[in-house]
């Protein structure tokens, strides 16, 4: 999947605040990070939501037992659609989702080329897509996105 105009955005985002340090990225641009337990009745189902108020105010909800290497890269996929999606007021990211839409492809290949997550396939020969993954810190659908 190549998505020139979501490679513009990162780039003019990396230009901008001269980081693609994810954390800073969201104090840059004012979005509060809220962690809860995966106990809690908001993030049941899920690992993290984005959600935009009426007002505009943004906030994403994350698990707080997420391994930091994998919480960066749920980050960065909410990212991708607070400034991708932004006719939006809600997504919730699950990695167990089968069938992702558009949206939601969209934001992984955000996350993916923020972070600036390359797969190498000549060192990842053999590999399952499942060890890439693990070896990558990200979610398995999310690599279906990616080029190799």
């Amino acid at each position: 999947m190549n998505l020139p105009w979501v490679d513009d955005i990162i780039a003019g985002l990396v230009e901008i605040y001269k980081t693609r340090n994810i954390h800073e990225l969201y104090q840059q641009l004012d979005i509060e990070i809220i962690k809860f337990s995966k106990d809690n009745i908001l993030l049941r189902k899920g690992e993290a939501m984005y959600q935009r108020n009426y007002f505009g105010k943004e906030v994403v909800f994350i698990r707080d037992d997420l391994e930091y290497k994998y919480e960066k890269f749920i980050l960065a996929h909410e990212l991708g659609h607070a400034l991708l999606h932004t006719k939006i007021y809600q997504a919730a990211y699950n990695n167990k989702l089968i069938n992702k839409g558009k949206l939601e492809k969209q934001a992984d290949y955000f996350a993916l080329k923020l972070l600036n997550i390359k797969i190498d396939s000549i060192y990842y020969e053999g590999f399952t897509i499942e060890q890439i993954s693990k070896a990558l810190y990200v979610n398995e659908k999310s690599l279906e996105v990616y080029s190799i």
